[in-house]
């Protein structure tokens, strides 16, 4: 089920102590969860993990999650996808789920700068900067290669497709996003991704709903609502015709299979 808690729209930054359970959920943001000490499981797009200190925890729009923890005490940053730099973003998105245990040096340099980010989240412009500070990072310790200094159009396009999927955005909106004409943007969304924008789109919703089909016990249409179709009929024939059976029909097949692995 969605779910928001970005009270002033850009950016939240808590640290505190947790004893809860939290059933399957996403947001329309991006979340880092930094373990600083305790106990529990996170499951992330039906992965379990069991947590630790130095444990961290980037988490996308496109992937879903559900917490169980008792006593621990953690960093919590939720941000919206237009305040961080929009390069190291991107990159960071293609790799998520990232599920890290940092090393030593860099649990220091994680839970000193999120504590610095917690005790300054007024201070918008200060509290963007420590974001990006710990982007960075964040994407050294996944990444060997150097990204891209500049994000090229269609790029920030699916930067905002994968924070809006859920919503009715259509071809215009994406375009007028950046700035370009609507024509002129899909002719060059499709050349450069080999897919219309509007195939694309759906391509990830069909893609999510049979991630949600797999690995939460949602409605087939709590899941067609919540992955932006509005056409519960059309999604229930469309779903067939990219994977050759209907929702709950694929639903059992991909449980049958996982219980004979």
């Amino acid at each position: 089920m969605k779910s928001n808690f970005i009270e002033n729209g850009y950016i939240s930054a808590v640290k505190k102590i947790e004893n809860t359970f939290v059933d399957t959920h996403f947001h329309d943001f991006f979340e880092l969860e930094y373990i600083i000490s305790g106990s529990g499981a996170y499951t992330v797009d039906g992965k379990t993990y069991n947590i630790q200190p130095g444990d961290l925890f980037f988490l996308t729009p496109f992937n879903f999650h559900c917490v169980d923890i008792k006593s621990t005490q953690l960093f919590n940053v939720m941000f919206s996808g237009n305040i961080c730099d929009g390069a190291l973003l991107l990159n960071l998105a293609k790799n998520a789920p990232i599920v890290l245990n940092l090393s030593e040096q860099s649990k220091t340099f994680f839970e000193t700068i999120l504590d610095e980010l917690c005790s300054n989240i007024e201070n918008k412009e200060y509290a963007i900067t420590l974001l990006n500070t710990v982007a960075v990072k964040l994407e050294q310790e996944i990444l060997k290669d150097k990204r891209s200094s500049n994000l090229s159009t269609i790029s920030k396009s699916e930067l905002f497709i994968l924070t809006n999927f859920r919503n009715e955005i259509t071809l215009t909106e994406v375009a007028n996003e950046v700035a370009l004409a609507p024509s002129y943007f899909s002719k060059l969304f499709k050349k450069e991704k080999g897919v219309g924008y509007k195939a694309y789109l759906n391509n990830m919703r069909y893609e999510y709903a049979k991630k949600l089909l797999e690995h939460s016990e949602m409605t087939v249409m709590q899941i067609c609502t919540d992955c932006g179709f509005n056409d519960y009929p059309n999604f229930i024939r469309r779903f067939k015709q990219q994977t050759g059976c209907y929702p709950a029909q694929y639903r059992i097949l991909l449980r049958n299979k996982a219980g004979k692995s």
